[in-house]
């Protein structure tokens, strides 16, 4: 499987080549499991209600049982009293789930792949930026036609590509360290520059 290396004009200069068959069948049960478990991590799972037992309210009965017309009752705090407990109320919940440590790796390495395979990722051979002003890094992405929703992957330490990054809508810059399943799908088009995609690939092999 190869990719092509193109430079700041979009003008191929290389090929990257990936040490993987055109044809490999993607794993789409693992990636549909690392999705979910990156989701459910996101979830506070903080929404919760008083019952009965937790509203702060006297257990004295409210009036006798017998003789004033009203339906029997024995305390404040019952669900269908104003102020009383919520009936099968959301209560605080840990939503997280556990998804192996090879699972992950596989289906990170074959969200890249299921990248590559359908043309939305972009390796360059360098990503650089002489200033930290918006427009010129819209200025430098506009020759690769990418989508509004951009994410680039870089361990180039230039400080004017996060500050002008900053302003984009819709566009998320990250190091290979920060790289996720979830990234990867969620966003439309990849620009990569090719130090960065050896290093990630390389992890990947490990």
């Amino acid at each position: 499987m190869n990719i092509n290396i193109v430079n700041s004009k979009n003008k191929e200069v290389g090929k990257f080549d990936l040490d993987f068959d055109d044809n490999l069948e993607i794993n789409r049960n693992a990636i549909s499991q690392v999705v979910k478990w990156q989701l459910s991590k996101r979830r506070s799972g903080s929404a919760s209600t008083k019952n009965r037992a937790l509203v702060n309210a006297s257990n004295k009965k409210p009036f006798k049982q017998k003789g004033t017309g009203n339906a029997r009752a024995g305390s404040r705090t019952s669900p269908i009293w104003r102020g009383g407990g919520v009936i099968f109320g959301p209560q605080t919940k840990d939503w997280s789930i556990n998804v192996p440590k090879k699972i992950r790796k596989l289906a990170l390495l074959h969200s890249l792949l299921y990248k590559i395979q359908q043309e939305t990722i972009t390796v360059v051979d360098s990503i650089d930026l002489k200033s930290h002003k918006t427009k010129d890094l819209i200025g430098l992405l506009k020759p690769f036609n990418l989508n509004d929703k951009t994410l680039i992957i870089s361990d180039i330490d230039n400080e004017n590509i996060n500050l002008a990054s900053r302003n984009i809508n819709k566009l998320k810059l990250i190091k290979s360290a920060g790289v996720n399943v979830y990234d990867l799908l969620n966003y439309k088009s990849i620009l990569i520059d090719k130090e960065t995609l050896t290093a990630l690939i390389e992890r990947l092999n490990k």
